[in-house]
């Protein structure tokens, strides 16, 4: 039964990935923005999270320390470069596997939600990377 349900939780932040990368896409700045913010509101969530399952001082502080650290990407992302979007996007999955799935994010984070996380967080990474890269509309011969 834990398969399908991590299955399930799987595709489903897959469909939501999509949902947002259409989403973004149709922004005026081709998502940069909602990327920055969306990456800063993955990260608030877990605080979310740690405040209403009663962590612990350690834990909530570990969570602050991780929000203060993506919102510091995502404003160097946003500033910068789509690339350092995309490499902040892909170490949130870190973030979601070491400390919510067996680390002691996994007492006050739903079990449910990691899984989720981490196929959103992945989809959403590679768009951001693939839209990073320089685009050369015509080869050379």
């Amino acid at each position: 039964m834990d398969q399908v349900v991590t299955q399930i939780e799987l595709i489903v932040g897959i469909v939501l990935a999509f949902g947002f990368l259409w989403w973004a896409r149709r922004q005026p700045d081709g998502g940069s923005w909602l990327y920055a913010v969306g990456l800063v509101v993955t990260a608030l969530i877990y605080v979310g999270f740690a405040v209403i399952g009663g962590a612990d001082a350690r834990s909530l502080g570990l969570e602050a320390l991780g929000m203060l650290l993506y919102c510091a990407v995502a404003w160097a992302g946003y500033r910068r470069s789509a690339a350092v979007l995309a490499l902040g996007w892909a170490l949130h999955i870190l973030w979601d596997v070491a400390l919510h799935l067996e680390g002691p994010g996994a007492a006050y984070t739903p079990g449910w939600y990691p899984w989720g996380c981490v196929s959103f967080d992945l989809v959403v990474a590679g768009a951001v990377f693939v839209s990073a890269r320089p685009r050369r509309d015509r080869v050379s011969p």
